[in-house]
């Protein structure tokens, strides 16, 4: 049965709301009322039922925004809000814009299934124990999702997480644990190979043939199949890549990414001009962004002398001179994922689950073709 108008209107922002930018501007009214070809009557009906649901909020001057998540100071004397079931979400302190992006969208999402986010900010030092006893103390809590990036889980933590009477969702996870999971984990992963192999054909296509790679990214099992993927690619499209052309140091996961890109960028200059590169991946796009001005303050300049790109978009590379080229993941499909699948509204027949890259290509990657 098709949707009625205002049923339209709703889903469509219901779906608008998820994104970041919509908690400072959301479609206006009469924005509305063109795209659906409707009267303000309809649209208006569309907007009392997500004012009501708490998924938008409208006010006079600022139009309409995405109602702000009703986070709880994760403590354990807090009191369960009678009749409604919140998410628990853990994630690391980390500033960066796509941890802050998921931490938003995982937000709306979890509001949309009419549940609170009990918000747990964790730092280095702190313990697993700590959130399995606030999730515990909570007779209200429905599910679980991590978010701790570069950080691996031991087989001690996996075991007390799946003695949780819960389901427990790592999101954005950099290690797969393969070996082990409990049967209420589940690990939601960038599809590394997929990434690598996006990476690899925007560079052949563009006629780089000596290319380097530079991990400015802690080891993990993600890095390591990106990696590898990346080689692979590379060889089946004729493209030589060996071990001289990776450059890679030691970079512990509470360390500056952006400083060790400077670094190992600055470190293999010499080998970079030996091999004649004229193109190098990154491992981040944060990296491949502060190599452009390492590069150029090297006596290259990005792209007329060497290419780059890295993996993961942010906001402002489409304003950069050059702009950068990137692969990056869905995340809103895996902040949804992780929601609904924590909440038991989806229940996957794997528990590792990859999710596939998009390639942004701007002016970072110089074609060579055209000089031939």
């Amino acid at each position: 049965m098709a949707q009625l108008k205002y049923e339209q209107i709703r889903s469509y922002l219901e779906a608008e709301a998820v994104k970041p930018e919509s908690a400072t501007r959301m479609p206006t009214v009469r924005e509305l009322m063109r795209r659906f070809n409707v009267s303000l009557v309809t649209v208006n009906r569309a907007l009392s039922e997500l004012e009501h649901a708490k998924v938008i909020v409208r006010r006079q001057g600022a139009g309409i925004v995405a109602a702000r998540s009703s986070r709880e100071v994760a403590r354990l004397e807090a009191e369960p809000e009678s009749g409604r079931k919140c998410l628990a979400f853990a994630y690391n302190d980390y500033p960066d814009e796509n941890i802050w992006n998921t931490i938003h969208m995982i937000a709306q999402y979890t509001r949309q299934h009419g549940c609170n986010l009990l918000d747990c900010k964790i730092y280095p030092d702190t313990p697993t124990e700590t959130i399995l006893n606030l999730v515990q103390s909570r007779t209200d809590c429905a599910g679980l999702v991590l978010l701790f990036g570069s950080d691996r889980m031991d087989r001690e933590q996996l075991e007390a997480l799946g003695r949780l009477p819960m389901r427990v969702v790592a999101v954005d996870s950099m290690f797969f644990y393969s070996d082990f999971l409990p049967d209420n984990v589940y690990v939601l992963s960038p599809d590394g190979a997929d990434c690598a192999e996006k990476m690899a054909e925007v560079l052949v296509r563009r006629g780089h043939r000596r290319i380097g790679y530079i991990r400015n990214e802690p080891r993990s099992e993600y890095t390591d199949l990106h990696l590898k993927a990346f080689g692979a690619a590379l060889k089946r499209a004729g493209v030589e890549f060996g071990p001289e052309q990776i450059f890679s140091a030691t970079i512990r996961s509470w360390e500056n990414a952006l400083d060790a890109a400077i670094a190992q960028t600055r470190s293999s200059i010499d080998a970079i001009r030996r091999l004649g590169l004229t193109a190098l991946a990154y491992k981040s796009s944060g990296g491949a962004l502060v190599a452009i001005r390492a590069l150029r303050e090297l006596g290259l300049k990005v792209p007329e002398d060497i290419s780059v790109i890295g993996e993961g978009e942010r906001s402002l590379y489409r304003y950069l001179d050059p702009g950068l080229t990137v692969v990056t993941p869905d995340y809103q499909a895996m902040s949804c994922a992780a929601v609904e699948i924590a909440l038991g509204c989806r229940t996957p027949t794997k528990h590792n689950i990859f999710f596939p890259h998009r390639l942004i290509e701007r002016e970072s990657i110089k074609d060579l073709n055209r000089i031939k």
